[in-house]
């Protein structure tokens, strides 16, 4: 490892990590910021492609994280840098002294799909996510429910928002995410045999735990304000909702999110003990 000192926010490389902030600069350069020792953390353990690590000098790295670089070797850059470099690098209101720049590396949908057809498998699509919190909910729960990968719709917030990373606490590193059309996709997983079950209130759903969720199954989750698109509805094979008893109109899209992967879950692994 290789640490050198930048207390300058006039740095040329902290001028680049800074263009990470936005969208923009993330897509031209084709990677992200990770901000926080536990997100670093789990960034370097999961063999993500961490190519920058800065901390801030008064501070010193974080314990568990110097583990880890020591683990990883010689392939990453560390740097020392003042607490204005950090400030400039970080979108919260208390940096906790270190990120992590880190390659953007997609998961290929062709060889996922074709592993894939193989197997069972639950998936969780959606449709339009907008709330960045509500996203990185969802891949956190979606990983620790313990789903096969999310395909993630055109039109929906960026997956590299500092908010989305930082709210799926770590789940973004070990989960396949996959940036697709939607109609194209969900065509694709019913020609291997899946059963696409979209979250919506049409007079033919079922409540969700009267659905079917066995073999290779979708869940569709839709956009906060509107739900499912029109256009990804009518490739349903199935609709399932989740019944309200109060005088709520609707649940939050994370929530129901988490409601209809754990039930297909225990679905699915009592049918296997059975």
């Amino acid at each position: 490892m290789r640490h050198e000192v930048i207390s300058s926010v006039q740095n040329p490389l902290v001028k680049r990590l800074h263009q990470l902030l936005n969208r923009k600069g993330r897509e031209e350069q084709n990677r992200f910021l990770v901000e926080g020792a536990h997100l670093v953390e789990e960034a370097l353990n999961s063999g993500a492609q961490v190519v920058t690590v800065l901390y801030d000098e008064s501070r010193g790295i974080d314990p568990a994280c110097l583990r880890a670089l020591d683990e990883r070797g010689t392939d990453v850059q560390v740097i020392a840098v003042s607490s204005a470099v950090l400030g400039k690098l970080t979108e919260t209101k208390s940096p906790q002294g270190i990120v992590a720049e880190v390659k953007i590396d997609s998961e290929n949908w062709a060889e996922w799909i074709e592993r894939a057809s193989e197997r069972d498998y639950l998936l969780l699509v959606l449709d339009e996510i907008q709330d960045p919190g509500n996203l990185g909910t969802i891949l956190r729960t979606a990983e620790a429910a313990g789903v096969d990968g999310v395909v993630l719709g055109e039109g929906s917030v960026d997956l590299y928002n500092g908010k989305v990373v930082r709210a799926t606490m770590g789940a973004l590193f070990r989960l396949p995410v996959f940036l697709r059309s939607l109609p194209e996709a969900i065509q694709t997983l019913q020609q291997q045999g899946a059963n696409v079950l979209v979250s919506s209130l049409k007079e033919n759903s079922l409540a969700y735990d009267e659905a079917d969720y066995r073999g290779k199954a979708v869940i569709v989750i839709g956009n906060e304000g509107r739900g499912v698109s029109e256009q990804v509805a009518r490739l349903a094979d199935g609709y399932v909702h989740i019944p309200l008893y109060g005088r709520a109109e609707s649940l939050n899209a994370a929530v129901a999110a988490g409601i209809l992967v754990y039930e297909a879950q225990r679905k699915r692994i009592g049918q296997a003990v059975n």
